[in-house]
């Protein structure tokens, strides 16, 4: 359960949040971004 609400809040499908990840080295996203943005 644990895993699905991972992906529910951080693995968002059009703003995916990689750099709050914590399984990020054994994720395979090719578009992976692990710095947090800067303000807009």
């Amino acid at each position: 359960h644990w895993l699905i609400l991972h992906g529910r809040y951080v693995c968002k499908a059009r703003t995916p949040e990689c750099w709050r990840c914590k399984v990020a080295d054994l994720c395979s996203f090719r578009k992976k971004v692990l710095e947090k943005p800067r303000g807009r």
